[in-house]
């Protein structure tokens, strides 16, 4: 999941983007105006939305849209509850009219390529257990998600995504500009208590993970932004949802699916474990973030973006009645418009919590570019 500093803008945004511009904060994307055109940059430090190629996307299932429509035939003994909504991911999808960061790079690039299309069955790739031959190219495109992934699952996933972008630009794939959104480790925190036994999700080896992960990116993909976006407290979900009739799926039945879908937090005890994991993962994010940036290239850059939502601000509806575990369609769109009103500020500034509201849109100006800092 995913859900804690995605929104920093309010007060913040104001100060940091009205001065001296003409920026808005907006409620659709639709109402920004274009970007004056240029010429091509040839720095990583210089992309402006506009300047954006392809979108790809690594993560679980918040990236993969599981359940994000929710419960959709009456009940929830229905294909569909086991649906991924790829089209409409907050940091992968392109569906459209769907709320999404590709959708809102498309506004400045219309031409921009990469986003998932439409919905199907959910892949699955759970730690070990990762059967092959499962992604859907013509619906995932360059959203190499997978649900019930996990950090050492990246590696998998960025296989398919590096093999996609090379299809799909051919002899353009050193030439394109691409931006590539990571975000994983809900999975990971929902197992974290089997550590005490096996120890494979300690914050050190979820490092590990992703540093390996953002090497091979920068061996192996040119001309790319890497954003890395935290991870939550995926516990506080249930202060959220006990006692919500929303989270009845098997109404009249008083049982709530996310009782069982993230083993540790069965027990309050495991889930101060998954809290203290979850800082650990933040941490090694931020790590990795430090390590890349003196790495920096004309053609290769990181970005660290926090993910510090205030989950007991969030309304259950924010969640899908499916399982009140995985972000609903409206809290995809929150996540998507709050992610991208940090894409332009720096670090120092996204570091504040964020509480759920009925955040506005920013609309970047020609000055504005994609803060590395």
């Amino acid at each position: 999941m995913l859900f804690k500093n995605l929104a920093l803008v309010s007060v913040t945004v104001a100060s940091l983007f009205f001065t001296g511009t003409s920026a808005a904060l907006v409620n659709s994307i639709s109402e920004c105006p274009k970007l004056t055109a240029r010429t091509a940059p040839t720095k990583v430090s210089d992309l402006r939305p506009d300047d954006i190629q392809l979108t790809g996307a690594l993560g679980d299932s918040i990236m993969a849209g599981f359940a994000l429509e929710g419960i959709t035939h009456g009940t929830i003994v229905h294909p569909t509850s086991i649906y991924e909504y790829r089209g409409q991911s907050y940091g992968g999808g392109g569906d459209d009219g769907a709320v999404t960061i590709p959708n809102f790079i498309k506004k400045y690039n219309s031409k921009v390529r990469g986003a998932a299309e439409g919905d199907h069955l959910a892949e699955l790739c759970y730690g070990p257990l990762c059967p092959p031959f499962q992604y859907r190219p013509l619906k995932d495109v360059l959203n190499a998600a997978q649900s019930g992934g996990m950090a050492m699952n990246l590696d998998y996933e960025l296989t398919y995504l590096i093999n996609t972008m090379k299809f799909m630009t051919a002899w353009e794939y050193d030439d394109q500009w691409k931006m590539i959104n990571i975000q994983i480790g809900s999975n990971d925190q929902c197992a974290s208590c089997i550590d005490e036994f096996i120890p494979m999700l300690r914050p050190e080896l979820y490092g590990q993970h992703m540093e390996a992960a953002v090497e091979r990116i920068r061996q192996k993909v040119p001309k790319v932004l890497v954003n890395l976006i935290g991870t939550f407290n995926v516990s506080e979900i249930y202060s959220v949802t006990t006692g919500q009739d929303y989270c009845n799926a098997f109404d009249p039945l008083e049982f709530h699916i996310n009782t069982v879908e993230c083993p540790c937090a069965l027990s309050k005890s495991f889930r101060e474990k998954m809290n203290e994991n979850s800082l650990g993962y933040n941490r090694e994010i931020e790590r990795i973030y430090n390590k890349f940036k003196p790495l920096q290239t004309d053609t290769f850059g990181v970005m660290f973006t926090p993910a510090n939502i205030d989950l007991a601000s969030f309304p259950v509806q924010g969640l899908s009645n499916v399982d009140c575990f995985h972000p609903s369609k409206h809290g995809h769109e929150f996540v998507a418009k709050s992610l991208w009103n940090t894409l332009f500020t720096p670090l120092a500034n996204k570091r504040g919590d964020i509480s759920f509201k009925d955040t506005k849109i920013y609309c970047p100006t020609n000055s504005d570019r994609f803060n590395l800092n």
